[in-house]
């Protein structure tokens, strides 16, 4: 069991961790059959290595291009013995003719093995699928292996890294907001930030925002304020828990 003191430990350990590091974009998580993948990972652009996609026997998986808002321009399966491919537009090579190229979703099933003499006997694969977003076009890679489980997600979501958010839980959220109000007081109190000003009002609305349970860091993007300047506001309010509880232990 945990002792007072333990307790305050695990307190302060969470309180003091700045905000940024709690949405951490580097990750992988799945929610209701959706495994979301941020883009730095499936383009190889990580420490982390290229998605796997597992095939099991009466299951496919999509991969879904639609939230990073990018249209699929080319996709090479290098083993096409152990899976088919298919898309929900028009792609050159898996269609005759296209009057529109390019797809959002592109869906991998397992087959029987077929045996191909120009290929070597394998049960793995590399797919790479081009893309072309509004602004530059990508590269992303997956490695596809047979699997015999039945599967935890039918979907890989292809998702940009600020949409990648760990699950917080709900004493973190509270603790943060309550960091965030005594932050902000403090900051008037020091006349940092006017309590008149168009920045005051934005804030009040960032905060009203995430007590009505949006993720804090969609709330600070749509009220226009960065991300540095929560961390900063956080920073004061557990400056002075941390000050607050070192007096009444010093009593």
């Amino acid at each position: 069991m945990f002792n007072r003191w333990s307790i305050n430990i695990i307190f302060c350990c969470f309180v003091s961790l700045p905000l940024f590091n709690l949405s951490i974009v580097n990750a992988v998580e799945i929610r209701n059959g959706v495994k979301q993948v941020p883009q730095d990972i499936a383009t190889g652009n990580s420490s982390q290595k290229i998605p796997q996609i597992e095939l099991s026997p009466g299951y496919g998986v999509n991969i879904s291009f639609i939230k990073s808002g990018e249209i699929v321009e080319k996709v090479w399966l290098d083993n096409p013995a152990i899976a088919s491919l298919d898309v929900d537009g028009c792609l050159r090579g898996l269609s005759q003719q296209c009057e529109q190229e390019g797809a959002t979703v592109i869906h991998l099933r397992r087959i029987n093995r077929l045996k191909l003499p120009q290929l070597p006997s394998t049960s793995t694969s590399l797919l790479t699928v081009v893309t072309k977003g509004k602004s530059e076009r990508q590269v992303y890679l997956f490695k596809v292996v047979m699997g015999d489980k039945t599967p935890n997600y039918h979907t890989i979501e292809i998702a940009p890294k600020i949409n990648i958010i760990l699950e917080i839980t709900d004493f973190l959220n509270i603790t943060n907001i309550q960091s965030i109000s005594r932050g902000l007081n403090i900051a008037r109190q020091q006349s940092l930030i006017p309590d008149e000003s168009h920045l005051w009002k934005r804030i009040e609305s960032f905060l009203a925002d995430i007590k009505s349970g949006k993720y804090i860091n969609n709330a600070a993007r749509d009220r226009g304020i960065s991300m540095k300047l929560v961390n900063r506001l956080i920073e004061l309010g557990n400056r002075e828990i941390l000050q607050q509880r070192f007096i009444n232990n010093s009593r």
